[in-house]
């Protein structure tokens, strides 16, 4: 249903194209209500337009900090049009509907820009604005906002040909409005830490500058970001994107470990060791083991409490965060001598909780859905079956595989009566690097049987050749997701050579 706007409200701080814009709206009878700084613009151009003021019952104050904000100007956003009891209530109370709201913010992230001072910063966080939009958005069945000039063509368009705003364009306008305020309320907070000292010790690199937000994200009770600091230097960047690889590896594998103790070491984003055994020294001995070389300066985090013998154990070894839900009084007391080593206490994240992911590019935020969870489907698809005493590590395998950086192999084996890593290539343009370069390589060095491991793909094996390079290193067990256009061709080649395969039908890519 098209909305015929008849009322418009204009408070724009960026004034490109809005005396062209008003000039169309007042050629469609609309009328114009305007702030101060639009109205001069309005005025030199000519265009007729109805004061703030007139609607607020009052006048713009303290500098321009108010002026939109007011009961009437709510009310005339906020109202439904096809509610009876909204439409009884506004014309008691004399409130009548804008249809349309123009606005775009202060220009706070010029101003960063421009290095001005802490108090420009301040005077040019808009309030006003963003609750004007909000309300505009939050109302979209009735209420067009727009926030960019880049949508005034289109707008102006779809009036002229059509006599009003479609609701397909006034929720594509509502949901472009909720993003602004997001981006605009984060690039406010990321700078004031900055600002006030309440930034992390540095970026990625030394160099760079960096903050925690602290976002509602997921429905853990107690997420990572507000895990019990127990004792240590302050976390940098790379200490947080580290522990939130081994606290979301080590917590998919306890939710299906039952009574096992889980360990997981993270080194530069990437799971270095992971281990599952029925005792806790035995799995962390079993992580740190696997690369003992990368594990040195890791994050680990633990399903378990830690207790006075671990902390001895850590004594010997350099790491530069412990996650764990418990540490004993004992332990804690241990670790004083290791007076820049951080403890985080925090429950593990349940099976059942879901996170929002949030990543930024050039000019946005890329969010999705955590990758929640493996398949529990392994179609065996080969001549030669999978092993059944196999296919725990194939589970525990692909609960770790999952973290590590696509491309990626994982190859996973039991020792000791436990689950662990025993080898993996990651980040590799191609998979193939992944087994010829990497895994296998390391596999050697470490003297590892493979002929009892299972081969871990993040993703489909598009040609024969890995299977072929998975052979020559000693793999008889591969799990992968399938999907490619040449899996008859993978899977022959595995029959040929003796290999068995199962399929999950789920890819995991980890960028």
């Amino acid at each position: 249903m098209n909305l015929k706007i008849k009322r418009a409200l204009i408070s724009v701080s960026d004034k490109t194209g809005i005396a062209e814009f008003c000039t169309f709206l007042k050629s469609q009878g609309v009328e114009i209500i305007s702030t101060g700084g639009t109205a001069k613009t309005l005025t030199e151009h000519k265009i007729a337009y109805t004061p703030i003021e007139s609607i607020t019952h009052n006048p713009e104050s303290f500098g321009g900090r108010m002026k939109t904000i007011s009961f009437q100007i709510g009310s005339a956003l906020l109202f439904r049009r096809d509610h009876e009891g909204d439409i009884a209530e506004a014309a008691t109370l004399g409130i009548e509907p804008i249809d349309l709201v123009v606005c775009n913010l202060y220009p706070f992230d010029q101003v960063v820009r421009e290095k001005r001072p802490l108090s420009d910063l301040i005077e040019n966080i808009d309030i006003g604005g963003p609750t004007m939009i909000r309300a505009a958005a939050k109302n979209y069945a009735h209420v067009a906002c727009v926030t960019s000039a880049s949508d005034y063509p289109a707008l102006q368009k779809e009036i002229t040909e059509t006599g009003g705003v479609s609701l397909e364009t006034r929720t594509y306008l509502s949901l472009k409005t909720f993003s602004t305020i997001a981006a605009y309320d984060l690039s406010i907070a990321t700078e004031l830490s900055r600002q006030f000292g309440q930034g992390l010790r540095y970026g990625e690199n030394p160099h760079q500058r960096a903050t925690l937000l602290k976002l509602n994200n997921t429905d853990s009770e107690t997420p990572l970001a507000s895990a019990r600091f127990i004792q240590g230097k302050e976390l940098s960047y790379n200490n947080f994107l580290d522990a939130d690889q081994a606290f979301k590896c080590c917590s998919e594998l306890n939710a299906r470990a039952g009574s096992k103790k889980i360990a997981v070491i993270v080194k530069h984003g990437i799971p270095c060791g992971v281990a599952e055994h029925a005792d806790t020294q035995t799995a962390l001995k079993l992580a740190w083991e696997a690369d003992s070389v990368s594990a040195f300066g890791s994050v680990i985090c633990l399903n378990t409490e830690v207790t006075e013998a671990m902390a001895h154990w850590f004594k010997e070894r350099f790491v530069e965060v412990i996650i764990a839900p418990k540490f004993s009084s004992e332990a804690i007391a241990a670790f004083t001598s290791k007076k820049n080593l951080r403890l985080l206490e925090v429950p593990l994240k349940s099976a059942a909780a879901t996170e929002w992911t949030v990543r930024s590019i050039n000019g946005g935020l890329l969010c999705q859905d955590e990758d929640q969870g493996v398949s529990a489907e392994l179609q065996g698809v080969t001549t030669k079956t999978f092993a059944p005493e196999l296919e725990g590590v194939a589970r525990f395998g692909l609960a770790a595989t999952k973290y590590l950086k696509s491309n990626c192999i994982g190859i996973f084996g039991e020792k000791e009566g436990g689950y662990t890593i025993l080898a993996s290539g990651v980040g590799q343009p191609n998979r193939l690097d992944c087994i010829t370069r990497l895994a296998g390589p390391r596999a050697y060095e470490k003297n590892e049987n493979l002929s009892r491991a299972v081969l871990v793909s993040d993703a489909f094996f598009p040609f024969r050749d890995s299977i072929d390079a998975a052979h020559a290193i000693g793999i008889n067990y591969i799990v992968q997701p399938g999907g490619s256009m040449r899996d008859p061709e993978v899977i022959a080649a595995c029959n040929e050579l003796g290999i068995a395969m199962v399929l999950t039908g789920k890819r995991h890519f980890r960028h």
